[in-house]
């Protein structure tokens, strides 16, 4: 299998606006025709906690199955408006996650 697409921060690099560095193992990976989607579970803060999942999107391989990455990420998304079922506004947000590939 080739290199991962995406490589660890150098102690050098820094995140801009809008980006997150997302640290874990990746979990599962679907592959489409446009796309890749990577599950990656983060560590859990505690020991009484359960561990985030994270799902990032890329144009090639993050990495294996298994393996704990490091991803720069830009942060996207977008606002979400409906109603409940007692007819009240509710507001939402709907995040995403996208690799940075240099």
């Amino acid at each position: 299998m080739s290199e991962p697409a995406v490589q660890p921060l150098r102690p050098t690099q820094s995140l801009g606006a809008n980006q997150a560095l997302v640290v874990g193992r990746i979990s599962d990976v679907q592959r489409t025709d446009n796309a890749v989607y990577t599950l990656i579970q983060s560590p859990a803060p505690d020991a009484y906690s359960h561990p985030g999942i994270h799902k990032v999107q890329s144009k090639k391989l993050l990495g294996k199955l298994g393996e704990d990455v490091q991803i720069k990420c830009r942060l996207a998304g977008f606002r979400r408006t409906y109603n409940d079922k007692h007819g009240e506004k509710v507001s939402t947000a709907d995040n995403s996650l996208y690799a940075i590939e240099e």
